[in-house]
């Protein structure tokens, strides 16, 4: 119980700003995690996330980090438990909307000899609201192939 209590406390210490974009990123997330489920990645991903061929936008790590980690509290607090790749659309929706690039990144590994993927969001180059070791291990797939 206390965790929640600090939760809200928390909450309530962000600006308008990013109380507004943390509900905005928990609602799309309660929509985005049963969409891969039900309707598909494609369709998921073209209600979720701009054109591929959108204007990259601008650039700003550091906001682009912060809405990461609201994205990251959203999810944690999610009752569809989202997986990385419904919290990376979502992270992308979120930095397109704000004019900020975003690239989608889906990897894969086979650590142990045993098949893992993972998806990231990267602005400029950097993987927004991971460890830096989580995504080095996966060889991420050509952006082509994910828009086919």
């Amino acid at each position: 119980m206390a965790r929640l209590g600090r939760s809200w406390r928390a909450f309530w210490e962000l600006s308008w700003r990013d109380r507004g974009l943390l509900v905005r990123a928990w609602l799309l997330l309660c929509l985005a995690a049963p969409g891969l489920q039900v309707v598909g990645f494609r369709r998921t991903r073209a209600a979720l996330t701009f054109e591929a061929g959108a204007p990259a936008g601008r650039h700003d790590l550091e906001e682009a980090q912060a809405i990461g980690r609201l994205v990251h509290a959203a999810a944690n607090r999610n009752p569809f438990r989202p997986n990385c790749l419904a919290r990376s659309l979502v992270l992308c929706r979120l930095l397109r909307l704000r004019g900020l690039a975003a690239e989608l990144r889906i990897g894969v590994a086979a650590p142990a000899g045993a098949f893992a993927a993972h998806a990231w969001v990267e602005h400029d180059g950097v993987a927004l609201a991971e460890a830096e070791s989580s995504v080095e291990a996966y060889a991420p797939f050509d952006e082509a192939l994910l828009t086919r």
